[in-house]
């Protein structure tokens, strides 16, 4: 008897997936009204918000189908204002919970940063993990830049600020939650990548120069007429333009949501060794009259922050870097090859010193504009609550730093 029933409840389960499969589309998404964000740009222009918007679009091919792009520009008093301007021009309705990059312009940076950031906060599509970065003009051009490595300028970008580059310390990447709890802590400091443009050989790819022809005349006026409907589409609008590739070896300083400094490349390396975990990350030097470029196959770095007993704020941060050689300028022996494990006397030595001075640079800059990167107020209020309101407002020019940087052989 309860054979029979159960056989029947299958068989009813079954009819109505059945049904549903035939009848339902199952909620999914109308690619044809919706706009796929991948990334975001954000200007300002005196009191209004510039937005440029990557929207990801399907393009048939040969080969199959390829995702190109199209950049959207808008604008508006608020951010939402202006991606509401996105649905005006283009009939999609932008989609946020694929954006995995938000890229701020000069003049967004120069002013409180959350004053844009603050809508991303708000909306609940989009992901605490989305990657913030400065870049040092418009932040359009990053967008709608070309580039060899990926079909859509944004991929690009997230390669070099992706966990893989933290790890090597060539980058110091941050999510949009980090850095909104570094802005809300008690110290309203935080730091955020630079993002550079050049062309593949190194150098900035030079402007073209060359008189309009009649042929480039027209092209020309083709293009300005889309850029002025709103869009750009930078799979086949930028094949004229030459090829870009990006880095992200310098890092942006900010207080109170505004950028008041940077580090340059050997001091955001320093602060990646002490603040993230390192694994075979290079690091050249010069020393005893060669080049020499080590690896460090993993760090330990201990940040330690203390009132002493006369009253004295401490910072103490201690770094031990397992190394070894991966390459060296001059010619060396068989025997020298043959055994990596030998180190030439001194090397170790002058790395090391050279980090600690990166680490001291690091903390000077930071204490010139106020700029809490290690934390320090949180630590004074958590740890060291009684002396709070004492150093409430000068805790970082008081502090008294102490660095030790160790180097051992990782063979």
């Amino acid at each position: 008897m309860r054979s029979k029933r159960a056989a029947r409840y299958y068989l009813a389960v079954i009819g109505l997936l059945i049904f549903l499969f035939f009848t339902n589309d199952f909620g999914l998404i109308d690619i044809q009204k919706t706009a796929i964000v991948t990334a975001v740009g954000i200007d300002r222009e005196d009191e209004q918000f510039v937005l440029t918007t990557q929207i990801a679009v399907p393009q048939a091919s040969k080969q199959g189908e390829q995702v190109q792009s199209v950049e959207i520009e808008s604008k508006g008093k608020t951010v939402a204002e202006a991606f509401e301007q996105v649905n005006a021009k283009t009939g999609w309705y932008p989609k946020l919970v694929f954006c995995d990059l938000i890229v701020l312009g000069k003049e967004t940076a120069e002013k409180n940063v959350f004053e844009a950031l603050d809508f991303f906060l708000r909306n609940e599509y989009v992901s605490d993990n989305c990657n913030v970065c400065v870049y040092e003009k418009k932040a359009k051009e990053v967008l709608s830049a070309k580039t060899p490595i990926e079909k859509i300028s944004s991929m690009a970008v997230d390669k070099i600020l992706s966990t893989h580059a933290a790890k090597v310390g060539s980058v110091l990447p941050v999510s949009l939650k980090d850095f909104a709890k570094s802005y809300f802590s008690a110290g309203r400091s935080g730091y955020l990548p630079v993002l550079k443009v050049q062309s593949p050989g190194g150098e900035s790819p030079p402007q073209s120069t060359a008189p309009p022809t009649a042929d480039n005349s027209e092209q020309n006026s083709e293009q300005n007429s889309g850029q002025n409907s709103g869009g750009q589409n930078s799979g086949q609008g930028g094949q004229g333009a030459s090829e870009k590739i990006f880095s992200a070896e310098e890092t942006a300083l900010f207080v109170g949501g505004i950028m008041l400094g940077k580090l340059d490349q050997e001091e955001t390396f320093a602060l990646s060794s002490v603040k993230e975990r390192l694994r075979l990350a290079s690091y050249s030097l010069e020393s005893s009259g060669s080049d020499y470029t080590l690896v460090f196959k993993n760090n330990q770095p201990k940040i330690k922050f203390f009132i002493d007993k006369n009253a004295t704020a401490r910072l103490d941060i201690s770094l031990k870097l397992t190394a070894g050689i991966q390459d060296v300028s001059t010619p060396n022996t068989a025997t020298e090859i043959a055994t990596p494990s030998t180190i030439p006397e001194g090397l170790f030595k002058d790395a090391s010193e050279k980090i600690k001075q990166s680490i001291e640079r690091v903390f000077l800059k930071t204490v010139a504009i106020n700029c809490d990167v290690f934390d320090l107020y949180e630590k004074l209020r958590k740890f060291e609550r009684k002396y709070y309101p004492a150093y409430q407002d000068d805790l970082l020019s008081r502090v008294t730093l102490k660095v030790k940087v160790e180097l051992q052989n990782a063979r």
